[in-house]
């Protein structure tokens, strides 16, 4: 495989750089056009005319909020990025996203057995891009889905295109597939969560009206200042909204304001996620970034599509050449500033924001362990902001764990446990799955305290805390629910495997020593989640669980 880019100024110039490379004797070749001139008609005829010189090429365009290749950022300029492929077979089309679009089309008309990754262009203002990628996921879970959604510099207008035809409410999609093709895709965030945590109480898909009950901009003007209402959308984007999207921090930042003074935004949010503002984390987008390219040269490159999004590059300016000259460092790269980043890997499928996402190809199984970094020629962040950005990391997390833990044990409170346990319900819910759930009561506590005075108490609980927590599985959840009660979510599909934890912390129990307290015994209720479960009904169950093992005579447990 490989990649040539340039700069299109006339139809001399592309037909000298289509001749150098001796273009015209390429069968596999798909082009890319990012286009910083957003008029359709004239993308349009530009695809056409490559088409009439190319007639083999496979060809899709967007117009975009910025140029990427060859490692630099460029500005209202048209970038041609030329793939030539071995053994890969290419397929493409543009669809209208319309009431009469079915997805069915595209496993019909673009995949095959051995389809190994696809690449979206779609307009950034009017289709349902969310949709669009949970659905193509459905198709093939497979596959590596990447792209970005088609930007301009004023949010009015976008557009994608072929040689045959645009769309301001569609999608251009390429197909890559062959059994030697290797596909890795990944994203770069960097943004630290700061401030409380805020409910989405009023949204309809992108358009968010409330936080809290709170109008939107009223949260905006309470938490960033009065000044920032005066040129939203883009005043905000230094602090995009975070959330999580199936285990996948997600950034969210306003592209539109409605009449009735909601915002619109480039991804969906659902009543009742959770957000918080974030800030870009200068420490980690600056000081670490021998360590991540040592991490991704282990993978295969010789060409390097990277979509990133227009407010990252708002917010980060020339220092975006940092996280672009490590792909730089690996293949040739390409690709423009998006509206949305379309991303998928794992088991993970979502629309994106404020991020940085690229996809690695390689038709070669060799990593890049010779690659060296190429170092940024940009100049370093202010130190003082830098100090400030640290500061303000360091107070956050501080802040969050007073929040979220209990003082006296370290372990998580009775309010984390409620907000950690309607996220396993829901997550229950949607993946058709279970889980268990242990409320733990620690025997004739209060004569610990009466006989040997509430500092033994205090070190007792101390100390059983810690053994709950070292003796748990690391994906599971401990909380103090309050007195000597302690509740563990544990993340298991069956029974059997919840029985077997709380055996294992019996066993732990007796075998620890709680001096001066000659012998400590604990009391068990366990529970599982069952269908239709709110979290009220599985605490209440789990809790008569555990007065029946109290009334049963203690130290031992009772299924409820």
């Amino acid at each position: 495989m490989k990649i040539y880019n340039t700069i299109y100024t006339n139809k001399i110039e592309l037909q000298k750089f289509i001749n150098t490379y001796h273009l015209k004797n390429t069968s596999n070749l798909l082009i890319q056009i990012f286009s910083g001139i957003i008029d359709p008609n004239y993308c349009l005829s530009l695809a056409q005319t490559i088409k009439t010189i190319l007639p083999q090429a496979h060809i899709i365009g967007t117009t975009t909020s910025g140029e990427i290749a060859n490692g630099k950022m460029y500005d209202n300029s048209i970038v041609l990025s030329f793939s030539i492929f071995d053994t890969v077979l290419i397929r493409s089309q543009l669809y209208q996203l319309n009431e009469t679009f079915q997805i069915e089309k595209i496993q019909n008309e673009l995949l095959t057995k051995n389809t190994k990754a696809m690449i979206i262009f779609s307009d950034g203002l009017k289709s349902d891009a969310e949709k669009l990628i949970k659905d193509i996921y459905q198709l093939k879970p497979d596959m590596v889905i990447a792209g970005g959604r088609a930007g301009d510099r004023q949010f009015k207008e976008t557009y994608i295109f072929t040689d045959k035809e645009f769309s301001d409410n569609g999608c251009v999609i390429a197909t890559l597939s062959s059994d030697h093709l290797i596909v890795n895709s990944d994203y770069i965030l960097k943004w630290t969560p700061i401030g409380k945590e805020m409910t989405v109480t009023k949204a309809d898909a992108s358009t968010l009206y409330e936080l809290d009950g709170i109008p939107i901009t009223e949260v905006y003007r309470k938490y960033l200042g009065k000044d920032v209402i005066r040129d939203l959308p883009t005043s905000c984007m230094s602090f995009p909204l975070l959330l999580q999207k199936d285990g996948l921090t997600v950034a969210r930042d306003p592209i539109g304001l409605t009449e009735e003074n909601a915002l619109i935004y480039a991804g969906k949010f659902e009543i009742g996620d959770t957000v918080r503002f974030s800030f870009a984390n200068i420490e980690d987008l600056t000081d670490n970034l021998h360590e991540y390219f040592n991490v991704i040269k282990t993978k295969p490159a010789q060409a390097v599509y990277i979509y990133s999004c227009t407010a990252r590059k708002a917010l980060l300016a020339e220092k975006l050449m940092d996280e672009i000259n490590i792909l730089e460092s690996l293949a040739p790269t390409a690709g423009f500033f998006t509206f949305g980043e379309y991303f998928h890997a794992d088991n993970i499928a979502e629309l994106l924001n404020v991020t940085t996402t690229f996809l690695l190809l390689s038709e070669i199984d060799e990593a890049n362990k010779n690659k060296k970094l190429i170092k940024s020629k940009t100049q370093d962040f202010d130190p003082i902001r830098k100090a400030l950005t640290h500061l303000v990391k360091v107070t956050t997390k501080e802040l969050e764990n007073l929040s979220t833990h209990d003082s006296l044990t370290r372990l998580y409170n009775r309010s984390e446990y409620l907000y950690t346990i309607k996220k396993k319900i829901k997550s229950a819910q949607r993946y058709n799955n279970s889980f268990g759930l242990i409320l733990i009561d620690i025997d004739f506590f209060k004569l610990v305290n009466d006989n040997y005075g509430h500092d033994v108490g205090d070190d007792i609980l101390k100390k059983f805390a810690s053994l709950l927590k070292e003796n748990i599985r690391e994906d599971d959840f401990v909380a103090r629910w309050g007195g000597e009660e302690f509740v563990i979510i544990a993340n298991t599909l069956q029974q059997e495997g919840v029985i077997h934890l709380v055996e294992k912390l019996q066993k732990k129990i007796s075998e620890v020593c709680f001096l001066p307290v000659p012998k400590l015994t604990a009391s068990f209720g366990i529970t599982t989640y069952q269908e239709g479960d709110n979290h009220m009904e599985l605490f209440k169950r789990v809790d008569n669980a555990l007065y029946m093992a109290k009334n049963n005579g203690r130290n031992q447990y009772i299924i409820g």
